[in-house]
């Protein structure tokens, strides 16, 4: 597991690195035009924007993959939350001092959320397997 978590670590960085540019850019773009916006109005224009744009997009993808199936839907909002819980828990763990702040742990996390699914789709296609088996036979009995 660790050769993957410092692919993951490697990810979290550049992300981060990506969205601190960013940020320096809209402060440079904010005193370049004299535009006085405090940073929480910075945020509420960026958060927004970006809000509205991610909203359409999973809107978009969302309503075709309900079509094909709501289980993907779910455990894809499922996998977002426990994301966003496993680093809230380990960002709690660092502030109060009741743990270590570790990568590994929330990748550790999620590997478990995948392990779970994998577990639950395989109990599902058993199921409609099995249900398909006895639908054959019980129409193999009442043809004469």
């Amino acid at each position: 597991m660790g050769g993957k978590c410092n692919v993951f670590e490697t990810i979290l960085y550049e992300a981060t690195m990506i969205i601190a540019q960013i940020h320096e850019s809209m402060m440079h773009l904010n005193d370049s035009f004299e535009l006085a916006l405090s940073d929480k109005q910075l945020h509420f224009i960026v958060m927004f924007v970006l809000g509205m744009i991610l909203f359409f997009m999973v809107h978009f993808v969302f309503r075709r993959l309900a079509r094909w199936s709501i289980t993907a839907v779910s455990f894809i909002y499922v996998f977002t939350v426990m994301t966003v819980l496993g680093f809230a828990i380990e960002i709690g763990q660092r502030i109060t001092g009741t743990g270590n702040m570790d990568f590994d742990d929330i990748v550790a996390g999620l590997y478990g959320v995948l392990v779970f699914f994998v577990i639950y789709s395989a109990y599902r296609l058993i199921a409609w397997l099995l249900g398909m088996l006895v639908r054959r036979v019980r129409q193999k009995r009442e043809k004469p």
